[in-house]
């Protein structure tokens, strides 16, 4: 199953499966946020090093800032991933959402129907029925009676 395949779902299942994917993609951005913020704070380490004449120190925060620079990119790869999903998911929900509206309880039809038409007398067109097939045969006795 493909992380964006909700049509089997019911539409409240999938409403919440699309939560969770909003939910992860806006904890996404705010991590991203939290390690720009960190690599501001490991770059002015490696100056405050480099202009304090410690190479060995300056080496050590440059380690560390290329380690949260690649964890950035990784971050911000899985959220152009996430947004992607995000907006096909959503798609896919409102489409779910229509066609369980469109979609049409016969049984709850019927009963309706019966209760503004009334139900449907089979007793009264079994009866009108048979009358038919008699006044038939009566059409045919008088037809064939009256030719020799």
């Amino acid at each position: 199953m493909l992380d964006t395949d909700i049509e089997g779902l019911e539409p409240k299942d999938a409403t919440e499966y699309v939560l969770a994917f909003v939910t992860t993609l806006k904890s996404t951005e705010r991590d991203i946020a939290r390690i720009s913020e960190d690599i501001a704070t490991w770059t002015r380490r490696v100056a405050l090093a480099t202009g304090r004449g410690e190479p060995e120190l300056a080496g050590q925060a440059r380690a560390k800032l290329a380690e949260i620079e690649g964890k950035k990119a990784t971050l911000e790869a899985e959220l152009a991933d996430l947004r992607i999903k995000v907006d096909i998911l959503k798609e896919k929900l409102q489409r779910l959402r229509a066609r369980a509206r469109k979609s049409v309880d016969t049984d709850v039809l019927l009963a309706e129907l019966e209760m503004l038409a009334g139900k449907k007398d089979t007793l009264a067109d079994a009866f009108k029925a048979e009358e038919a097939a008699a006044k038939v045969e009566e059409l045919k006795k008088k037809m064939g009676g009256g030719a020799p």
